[in-house]
């Protein structure tokens, strides 16, 4: 007769964590399955939830409802449209060049001579025959 070993403490243990891994497979499969489906619902809502959002934004001004339909409940108002005088007071810039660079304001000098200019004996019969426009 072939004898047999007394058997080693440490072998029961090995099965009996052996069965609990095999449960645990199975609770993560279950888990796995539960996490998919309620993936499945977080997509549908956000949808549903864009959806809402874009319906709730619409009114007069971005779509083609009319502006009676403003003051519903859960719509907001249009943006007030700004003038362009309400523009340039936020820019405060100057118009034209720079300052400092060449050419940036004409300025009046006083002149060195003036000479005075007459029309002769022909252009005065011209503006004489010339009609009055106003």
């Amino acid at each position: 007769m072939t004898e047999v070993p007394p058997e080693d403490p440490r072998d029961a243990l090995i099965r009996e964590q052996a069965v609990r891994l095999e449960a645990q497979a199975g609770e993560l499969a279950g888990q796995a399955e539960r996490i998919a489906a309620l993936e499945a619902v977080v997509a549908d809502l956000r949808e549903q939830l864009a959806a809402a959002e874009r319906s709730g934004s619409r009114n007069s001004g971005n779509s083609s409802m009319p502006p009676s339909s403003d003051d519903l409940p859960g719509r907001r108002p249009p943006r007030k449209q700004r003038r362009a005088a309400e523009r340039a007071e936020k820019k405060k810039k100057k118009r034209g060049k720079q300052p400092g660079s060449p050419g940036a304001a004409m300025r009046w000098e006083v002149p060195d001579r003036t000479e005075d200019h007459y029309p002769g004996v022909a252009e005065q019969r011209e503006l004489l025959d010339a009609a009055v426009l106003g």
